[in-house]
């Protein structure tokens, strides 16, 4: 009888005609997302780069704190045996208090600022403490590791540090890969390596004032807007109470001020799953299907319509996610209002269909 059900609703979907009509109201369910990454952000002039200068003077500080680090690239495969640590200038409480290192031979896909997992790493070390002097500019003891593994490529997580609470970033003025236990042998990172900063904690980018949350782009009052400060990678999910529908064009309302806060770059997904997805969450927990991804051209002028046509769908959704890819240069997204436009089936090809399939049902029960 359930797979009976699924063709009933397949069929219905599918049945005759479809009338236009405007998809989104105020009723619907809807909630922000983001993208969701790395908390990893240093300042310009306190860049991981620092931490393999050889300079105790200069420091790669990480406002991610726990858990940032870095990825190295060597270039040529070495056998790392010790490390050493040297803090930096003030603050102890920013010291790492412990560590894991990996190593990999992969080709480093991972991004500066990335969670750093876009490779496959062997384990080294893992959550080893790390008794760092509290006196500044100063090389703790050499921490010393059973490995016979030649590694093209090390990553360095500093999972805690001195005071978690007291501090406000991660900060450390070098590091050292030695070949020989203790400090000793050869040398392994020096200036002008390929150096990525990352952090492993999952953090949501998306967020929003109350008085500017996403149902406020559909409640069809452009002095309203929906604000997301995530920016870049945010947008929405929405469920239209309207039902199962082919989306064909979409308007977008300028919002008050900020026209850099502008969608520019967006994706439509559609699915039929149930959402599960939460709020301010990356909004990937359902299968979703791409439907037309593109650019914009928002006008200077506050208040204005401005969209695109969805070129080619013919499928039935009952959510859709609305990603901005990109904004308009500000570090905040930002619309007064959205609009899908689309189809819905006519109740009359439904009943039609309904009428249809009835007979099939009785013959199998």
């Amino acid at each position: 009888m359930k797979a009976t059900v699924h063709s009933l609703t397949a069929l219905l979907l599918a049945a005759g005609s479809a009338s236009a009509v405007n998809i989104l109201s105020p009723s619907d369910s809807i909630i922000a997302i983001g993208l969701v990454g790395s908390g990893s952000s240093y300042p310009g002039g306190e860049a991981p780069s620092s931490v393999i200068d050889g300079d105790s003077s200069t420091k790669y500080l990480n406002f991610a704190e726990e858990r940032s680090g870095f990825i190295v690239t060597p270039g040529s495969p070495t056998i790392a045996s010790s490390i050493v640590f040297t803090t930096a200038n003030d603050a102890p409480e920013r010291d790492p208090a412990s560590f894991s290192i990996w190593g990999t031979n992969d080709t480093i896909r991972s991004g500066d600022n990335s969670l750093g997992n876009q490779e496959s790493w062997t384990p080294i070390l893992t959550n080893t403490a790390l008794n760092l002097p509290t006196d500044r500019f100063s090389p703790g003891a050499p921490v010393d590791f059973t490995n016979s593994l030649a590694f093209s490529s090390y990553r360095v997580t500093f999972d805690t540090v001195r005071d978690a609470i007291a501090a406000n970033s991660m900060q450390i003025a070098d590091v050292q890969l030695f070949t020989g236990l203790g400090g000793t042998g050869s040398t392994i990172l020096s200036s002008g390596m390929s150096i990525l900063a990352i952090d492993q904690d999952v953090v949501p980018t998306s967020s929003f004032p109350g008085g500017e949350n996403p149902s406020l782009a559909i409640d069809g009052d452009p002095n309203t807007k929906y604000l997301n400060f995530g920016g870049d990678q945010t947008g929405f999910i929405v469920t239209p109470s309207v039902g199962a529908s082919i989306v064909d064009s979409f308007t977008i309302t300028t919002a008050n001020d900020a026209p850099g806060r502008d969608p520019v770059g967006y994706t439509l997904y559609g699915t039929n799953d149930s959402i599960t997805s939460s709020e301010n969450s990356g909004g990937t927990d359902e299968n979703w299907v791409v439907i037309q991804s593109g650019t914009l051209t928002p006008p200077n002028e506050r208040f204005t319509e401005y969209g695109a046509t969805i070129e080619g769908n013919s499928t039935f959704y009952t959510s859709y996610r609305f990603d901005v890819d990109t904004v308009g240069g500000d570090s905040l997204m930002q619309f007064a209002e959205i609009q899908f436009g689309g189809r819905i089936p006519e109740p009359s090809s439904a009943i039609l269909a309904l009428l249809g399939v009835l007979p099939l049902i009785r013959r199998r029960r």
